[in-house]
């Protein structure tokens, strides 16, 4: 390890063989550890295999999503907490060779995070409502941007004019020669403004902005697919600040992806994750003195015939 000065002093991030990090004002350089001690143990497994579908949606959604992440530490990216917030959600396992042919599962991942109230959804699958409530408003081919906007600031408190609704979408493909599911990307917004005669139609998706119970709504069929809105804000800072959403599961073809037959799969491809018949495997419960003495002659958990 070092200490820099000069031209350099402000590095940070890796390059090469070398590790930089700023500590008390002085950059810190330290030679990169390239190898893990044992890159196969099943908690490895676990993160590769679930990592790689979370980093082909970001790949995917990233340009859609600048700024989606309201307060994050300094040096941490919308990329760094779309992966921590979703390591979390359950696992979409894909295999080293759909990885390698460009796979990617829609799966309801979290794409913001920020202070504004929450868009609130009830439904299942293609007809989801939100909580933003019309009244008796209608949406049709004459509808504008006007018209839309004051129903929506007029009906609901948490809502202003110059405030964005967007309308995230992410249809399921699958390749019809090699079988591995791949996704398209798409999005709509409206900012609510009393005076854009704007047909509302030419500027968003019908699917994804129609009514149901006098509450903005999905319905029609996208297909395969997963979906929400994101209720946005430009504050008088000039900070952007977001709505913490999910997306919303519509995919069938999902569950394919999920569960242990999914992880075996995935971690098969990658070569078997490695254990030791003598490590415990988990993590024990109980107060020390509970374990007992384990009579001569009896095993405690499996047998395993030589």
């Amino acid at each position: 390890m070092a200490i820099l000065n000069g031209l350099i002093r402000k590095m940070s991030g890796s390059t090469g063989d070398f590790t930089f990090k700023q500590l008390n004002g002085q950059t810190v350089v330290s030679e990169k550890i390239t190898q893990m001690r044992n890159p196969r143990t099943s908690a490895q497994m676990q993160i590769r295999t679930k990592f790689t579908n979370i980093v082909s949606m970001y790949r995917g959604i990233r340009p859609l999503i600048n700024y989606g992440f309201e307060s994050k530490s300094k040096g941490c990216t919308d990329y760094n907490m779309f992966v921590r917030v979703n390591m979390q959600q359950t696992p979409v396992y894909l295999t080293k060779q759909q990885v390698a042919g460009g796979a990617c599962v829609a799966a309801p991942y979290q794409i913001t995070q920020g202070s504004l109230p929450a868009i609130v959804t009830s439904g299942t699958g293609q007809s989801v409502k939100t909580d933003i409530y019309l009244g008796s408003f209608t949406i049709g081919s004459t509808t504008t941007v006007a018209d839309f906007s004051q129903a929506v600031v007029n009906n609901n408190a948490d809502y202003r004019y110059g405030d964005q609704i967007s309308y995230f979408l992410v249809k399921q493909k699958v390749n019809a020669e090699t079988g591995i599911p791949y996704c398209q990307f798409s999005a709509c917004k409206v900012v609510l403004d009393a005076a854009d005669t704007s047909k509302l139609l030419d500027v968003v998706s019908r699917n994804g902005f129609s009514l149901q119970d006098s509450c903005l709504a999905h319905t029609g069929n996208d297909g395969d697919c997963v979906y929400c809105w994101v209720h946005s804000r430009k504050s008088a800072t000039g900070k952007t600040l977001v709505s913490s959403q999910m997306l919303i599961d519509a995919n069938s073809i999902l569950a394919n992806y999920q569960g242990e037959l999914a992880y075996n799969l995935a971690a098969s491809s990658y070569g078997q994750s490695t254990s030791a018949f003598l490590s415990p495997d988990g993590e024990a419960t109980g107060s020390a003195g509970d374990g007992g003495s384990t009579p001569s002659g009896g095993g405690g958990g499996g047998n395993d015939s030589l």
